[in-house]
């Protein structure tokens, strides 16, 4: 069976690249996801599936049943929206959506699991239980996409054994996998402070509560949660008063992100958070407001499920290409279905030192070396398979 599947890979592998391009060309923002969706479900069809769309606004389901369907269901997972980025890139198949651009890969997950359902769709007659290929929107953007499949009952009709997920690592070098068992990816909440002051002319600092260097002192005093030891990150990205150089605002806005691998801990951050952000403005007779939306769970690989498919992904690439890798700090959706069932979710090494192809994600010039396809493509099969 391995050797078929390689074989299967290295067939399909072309119209897996051409795939991947036409969809990276043609990105799609979270909750917009009507064309990749489209593509993705007349695709499935073609290849024999059972397809659902609209699940969530434009998820796609597939199912493909084999042999004895009821006893077994695996899920396999890819994401399909692309994020607000100019890409800058000279390459025939650049982003032709100004503005858009699938530079979190997106567009190899969608892409490599069609190459997946190839696989097993001309395998169908030797394998056993049923395959379940979800096709998810909204990755990028609170609520998230997962989390309103799951609502809609993703995981039931048939209920769902397992579910295994990808995400591409451009500091990994094309055809390395990596897993981790247990806690792997942080929880991720979106912080947003208002500090109200009073304005007026700058001039006059003795009428002011000025609100830019009470932000300051805000930031200073919540700086102090982070702690690597534990690990926490609180990051802000933005901070914005609307005044000018003689001109001080009334209000300053703030927005930041909480990460952390504890829920307990997790529910008392935003109570610490608050608790620093309000008094240290008040020290100053100002106001700060804290509005904290919570995103994203702490991604929990399961042990024994990821374990047996680190071991699978060895015996498949016949070398040192599986390797562990350490927890991160980034966050991700697939962490939802985490919590309900078995999971893994791993990654597939796409960077290519030698070739320049060394772009970090959520950059205008990521992009990645087409060769970690073949190799993607067959373990995924592979790995669904010995789930």
């Amino acid at each position: 069976m391995k050797e078929k599947i390689k074989a299967l890979a290295q067939k399909f592998y072309p119209e897996v690249v051409e795939l991947r391009r036409t969809i990276h060309a043609h990105p799609e923002l979270s909750g917009e996801e009507k064309n990749t969706a489209a593509l993705v479900a007349n695709k499935l069809r073609t290849l024999g599936f059972e397809v659902t769309e609209g699940i969530a606004k434009h998820g796609v389901v597939g199912l493909l049943k084999c042999n004895n369907p009821d006893t077994k269901c695996v899920a396999l997972r890819a994401d399909m929206d692309a994020l607000p980025i100019q890409e800058n890139s000279k390459q025939p198949y650049c982003s032709k959506v100004d503005g858009v651009m699938h530079a979190c890969g997106h567009d190899v997950h969608t892409a490599n699991l069609l190459g997946v359902a190839m696989i097993l769709a001309d395998l169908k007659n030797e394998l056993t239980g049923t395959y379940k290929f979800i096709f998810q929107p909204s990755e990028e953007n609170i609520p998230s996409g997962a989390a309103a499949m799951i609502a809609e009952g993703v995981l039931n009709n048939p209920k769902v054994d397992s579910i295994i997920g990808l995400h591409v690592s451009p500091e990994l070098e094309a055809g390395i996998f990596g897993f981790c068992a247990g806690k792997f990816m942080a929880s991720s909440d979106e912080v947003y402070l208002s500090v109200i002051g009073k304005g007026g002319h700058a001039a006059r600092v003795e009428e002011l509560k000025n609100p830019l260097l009470i932000s300051a002192e805000v930031l200073l005093a919540l700086k102090e949660i982070t702690n690597p030891q534990i690990p926490v990150v609180l990051s802000f990205g933005k901070i914005e008063g609307k005044g000018a150089t003689n001109i001080v605002p009334d209000v300053v806005e703030i927005a930041g992100t909480l990460r952390c691998f504890d829920e307990t801990l997790r529910a008392q951050l935003h109570k610490d958070i608050t608790l620093r952000a309000e008094t240290t403005a008040e020290k100053y007779l100002a106001r700060c407001e804290v509005n904290i939306l919570k995103g994203y769970p702490v991604l929990i690989n399961d042990d024994e499920f990821t374990e047996t498919l680190y071991h699978a992904a060895h015996d498949y690439l016949d070398g040192d290409q599986a390797i562990p890798v350490p927890s991160r700090m980034g966050s991700e959706d697939f962490a939802y279905y985490t919590h309900h069932i078995p999971a893994c979710f791993y990654r597939l090494g796409v960077g290519n030192n030698k070739k320049g192809i060394t772009s970090g994600l959520h950059t205008p010039t990521f992009d990645i070396d087409e060769n970690a396809l073949e190799e993607s493509i067959g373990v995924m099969s592979w790995l669904a398979i010995n789930a």
